[in-house]
C-alpha cells in the first residue's frame, strides 16, 4: 500500500478526532465477535495503518502513532509500516512499554480515549478504563466517526450456511444446547448471551463463509432455559436451513436487531465470557441484568473432541498426507526436470492435491510458502507469485492446513531445497529435538499447557535461543484454525496456559527458529490428548501424532540425536510409509522410500 495514502488517512483521521475533541483514538483487528480474522467490512484498522496480520492495536494521538503488535509479526510490521509515521511497538520486547502503560504516559488529566466498544472485549475495555480513571481522562464508548473514513467499505457478507451432519459433528445440536443450559443452572444462570463465532457454529452444527478460510457465518446467540434465538444475516439462510433451525427451537432473528433485542433483557442473570463478548453488548445488558463473568461452557465442550471427531480426524490426517506427499512427489520431479517454481506456484499446487478430497472444504488459513530469507518471516504472506524457489535457498518452510467435513488440518514442513550449512542443520536438529521432546512426552492429569511448552524450548534456551511463538494452540474441528482455551506457552500470565490438557484435546505442536533476514525453520504436527495409564500416583496421559509427513532427513545432523531421539524419528517414518503404502503409486513409494527411510538407515 502506498505510504503516502496512509498518512493522509491518519491525518483525516486526526481531522475527525479534532473534531469531537477526542485525544487518543484506538482501533484493532478484529470484528464485534472478537474473531481472530475477520472480513474485509471490518478491517479498519488494516485501512489505517496498511498492516494485515492478525494481532493488533492502533493508538493515535493529534502528532503520533503507535502500532502494537507479538513476535510473530515483527519483521512484516517493520516494513508496513516504514514511512507511514506509525512507530513499530514490539510486544514482550525489554523496554518497549505495554499498549496500557503508553497510555498511562499519553493520557492528562481531562484527555478524552475514545474506541468504538463493538470491537473490543469487556476484559479489553475494563483495562482501559482503569488506565483512564488513573491518568484523569473521559473515555467515550461507540465512536465510530471513524467508520466514516473507511471509504469504499466492503458490504458485510451473508453466505449461505450448511449443515453438519452428526456424523462428522458426533453430537446433535440440541444435545449440546441441553448440556450448556445444564451449565447456565449450575452457575444459577437463566440467560447466556454468545457473540464468539466459533462457539455459535459449534453449538448449532451450521458451517458458513463469510470469513475466508473460515467456515464461520456473521451471527449472536441468545440461550435461555426456555429457548434459543439466532441473530444472523436472513440473506444466508436456505429453506433447509430454516426448518433444521425450527426443529432444534431455535427462533430466528436477523442480525441487525441484535442490539435492540438486547436492550429488552431486564432483571437476568447472565452468562458472558469477557474475553469474547464485546463491551457495547456488556453496556447495555449490564443496566437492568445481573452479570456472571464466565467462559463459555461451549469453548470446553468444543476444544474436547469426541469419540466420532477424533476417529474422523485420523481419517482427515491421512488423507492431508496423501495429498501433501503427492504435492511433494510432484515438486520436486518437476524442479528435477529443470521447471520454475515461485512460492505461489507452491501453494496451488498443494491446494489442488488437497482438493481431490470430496470431504474437502477449504485451505484452513492463508498458506505460508516461504523460501529462504521470506521464512524468517513467522507469517509471511507472498505476493503475487511470490518469489523464485532457488537451490540458493537452503530450505522452503510450507505452513499450510485444510478444512475438510472430517476435521482441520495444519501443518508445518521445512523442506531442504539447496545445501543447507553446518548451522542450518544444527538448527534444523535442534527444532526437531524440539517437536519431539513435546510429541514423546508423558504427563500426569492436570498438567497445563505452560509446562509441556519448556520441555521444546528448553532445546533452544541450551543455546541461548527462542522463538516469538507459541509453541502450540488447539485446533477445531471444521472450525478456526487456532482455537482455545488453552494453549501451550510458557507465559503463565495468560489464564488459556494453565488450563489442564485432557484427553480429547487437539493440538498443535510447533517449535521453530528464524535467523533475520536469511532463513527460518519450523516443524509442526497435530497432537491429539490421549489416556497412557492409571498407577496409584493418579492418571497420566500422553500424545497421538495425527500429522503422517516425515520430516527432512537432509536437514538432521544425525550426530546430535539420542539413541531414543534416533528411533522415535525412524519409527515415525516407518508409520508414515506403513500407513501411505495403499494409497501412493509405487513409484512415489519408491521415491519415498529413498527420499524419507533409507537415509535413517
Amino acid at each position: 500500500m502506498n505510504k503516502n495514502e496512509i498518512k493522509l488517512r491518519l491525518t483525516s483521521l486526526r481531522n475527525t478526532m479534532l473534531k469531537s475533541d477526542v485525544d487518543i483514538y484506538i482501533c484493532t483487528v478484529g470484528d464485534h465477535h472478537m474473531s481472530e480474522y475477520v472480513c474485509n467490512h471490518f478491517k479498519i484498522l488494516e485501512f489505517f495503518s496498511g498492516f494485515s496480520g492478525s494481532r493488533a492495536t492502533l493508538a493515535v494521538t493529534a502528532d503520533e502513532a503507535f502500532l502494537f503488535t507479538d513476535g510473530r509479526y515483527f519483521l512484516e510490521a517493520e516494513e508496513v509500516l516504514s514511512g507511514t509515521g506509525i512507530t513499530l511497538m514490539r510486544e514482550g520486547v525489554k523496554g518497549v512499554p505495554s499498549l496500557n502503560e503508553l497510555l498511562t504516559e499519553k493520557l492528562q488529566q481531562g484527555d478524552c480515549l475514545a474506541l468504538d466498544s463493538r470491537y473490543f472485549s469487556i476484559s479489553f475495555v475494563k483495562e482501559i478504563l482503569s488506565v483512564c480513571s488513573e491518568c484523569g481522562a473521559t473515555f467515550l464508548s461507540r465512536y465510530n466517526n471513524p467508520e466514516k473514513i473507511f471509504f469504499q467499505r466492503k458490504p458485510l457478507p451473508s453466505e449461505k450456511l450448511y449443515i453438519l451432519e452428526d456424523k462428522y459433528s458426533g453430537s446433535p445440536a440440541v444435545q449440546k444446547i441441553e448440556k450448556i443450559k445444564a451449565a447456565m443452572k449450575d452457575d444459577n444462570c437463566d440467560t447466556h448471551i454468545i457473540c464468539s463465532l466459533t462457539d455459535i457454529a459449534y453449538i448449532l452444527n451450521l458451517r458458513g463463509s463469510d470469513i475466508p478460510f473460515n467456515p464461520l457465518f456473521l451471527s449472536y446467540l441468545v440461550i435461555t432455559m426456555d429457548d434459543a434465538g439466532l441473530f444472523v444475516s436472513t440473506k444466508s439462510l436456505t429453506e433447509e436451513v430454516k426448518d433444521y433451525l425450527s426443529g432444534i427451537g431455535v427462533k430466528i432473528y436477523p442480525y441487525e436487531d441484535f442490539y435492540t433485542y438486547i436492550e429488552a433483557i431486564s432483571s437476568k442473570n447472565i452468562l458472558l465470557d469477557e474475553s469474547l463478548v464485546n463491551y457495547a453488548t456488556f453496556e447495555i445488558v449490564g443496566k437492568n441484568n445481573e452479570i456472571y463473568s464466565r467462559t463459555n461452557p461451549s469453548s470446553y465442550l468444543k476444544a474436547v473432541k469426541n469419540e466420532t471427531e477424533q476417529a474422523n480426524l485420523r481419517k482427515v490426517n491421512l488423507i492431508d498426507a496423501i495429498a501433501y506427499i503427492k504435492f511433494l512427489y510432484e515438486f520436486e520431479k518437476r524442479r528435477d526436470s529443470g521447471e520454475i517454481f515461485t512460492e505461489n506456484d507452491c501453494a496451488v499446487l498443494l491446494r489442488d492435491k488437497r482438493a481431490i478430497s470430496k470431504s474437502f472444504i477449504s485451505e484452513s488459513f492463508s498458506p505460508i510458502i516461504a523460501t529462504g530469507k521470506n521464512a524468517a518471516v513467522i507469517h509471511y504472506e507472498h505476493q503475487g507469485n511470490g518469489c523464485r524457489i532457488s537451490d540458493e535457498d537452503a530450505f522452503l518452510l510450507t505452513d499450510t492446513g485444510g478444512h475438510y467435513l472430517l476435521g482441520t488440518t495444519d501443518v508445518t514442513r521445512t523442506i531442504v531445497i539447496g545445501t543447507p550449512s553446518d548451522e542450518q542443520k544444527h538448527m534444523y536438529t535442534i527444532v526437531l529435538k524440539a517437536n519431539m521432546a513435546v510429541s514423546e512426552a508423558v504427563f500426569k492429569k492436570g498438567t497445563p499447557g505452560a509446562v509441556l511448552d519448556i520441555l521444546a524450548r528448553n532445546e533452544l534456551w541450551k543455546e541461548g535461543l527462542d522463538y516469538r511463538h507459541g509453541t502450540g494452540h488447539g485446533i477445531g474441528y471444521l472450525l478456526s484454525v487456532h482455537e482455545g482455551p488453552f494453549s501451550l506457552s510458557y507465559n503463565s500470565k495468560i489464564p488459556s496456559n494453565l488450563i489442564a490438557l485432557v484427553p480429547g484435546m487437539l493440538l498443535s505442536d510447533e517449535p521453530g527458529y528464524y535467523k533475520d533476514g536469511e532463513y527460518g525453520i519450523r516443524t509442526e504436527n497435530d497432537l491429539l490428548v490421549v489416556p497412557y495409564k492409571e498407577t496409584a500416583y493418579g492418571e497420566f496421559y500422553k500424545f497421538e501424532v495425527l500429522t503422517l509427513i516425515p520430516f527432512d532427513p537432509k536437514g538432521i545432523d544425525f550426530s546430535m540425536l539420542n539413541k531414543n531421539e534416533y528411533e522415535c524419528l525412524k519409527n515415525y517414518h516407518d508409520r508414515i510409509l506403513n500407513s501411505l503404502s495403499p494409497y501412493i503409486s509405487e513409484e512415489e513409494s519408491a521415491w519415498f522410500i529413498a527420499r524419507f527411510i533409507s537415509p535413517l538407515l
